[in-house]
């Protein structure tokens, strides 16, 4: 079964499937701009989608280095204007959030 699961066709259509989910979450939430995370989301998403770049590592515990070339001062800016955002990254199978995600993306 494993590797049935890897097989080319099998990517393709789950990265397929998984982009179906990101245009059906982003009709339920129209008024929040979407972005894809460099990293990772650009997959899911339809050409021209504005991008930022969150990368795991960075706020990690011991890992206290400021990034200037990951502020993503205009994602921040777009969800102050628009209440929020939609932020497209990907995750290991099982896991529920990435760890770009979980480390610096919160509900509030």
């Amino acid at each position: 079964l494993k590797r049935e699961e890897l097989c080319i066709k099998n990517r393709l259509l789950s990265i397929w499937e998984d982009s179906l989910f990101v245009e059906e979450i982003q009709k339920e939430h129209p008024n929040l701009p979407l972005f894809a995370n460099l990293r990772n989301g650009l997959w899911y998403v339809p050409p021209g989608t504005p991008t930022c770049y969150f990368k795991s590592t960075d706020g990690h515990f011991g890992n206290w280095k400021f990034s200037s070339t990951r502020l993503n001062m205009h994602v921040a800016k777009m969800a102050l204007k628009s209440g929020g955002c939609l932020i497209v990254d990907t995750t290991r199978k099982g896991w529920i959030y990435s760890d770009t995600i979980q480390t610096h993306i919160h509900d509030v």
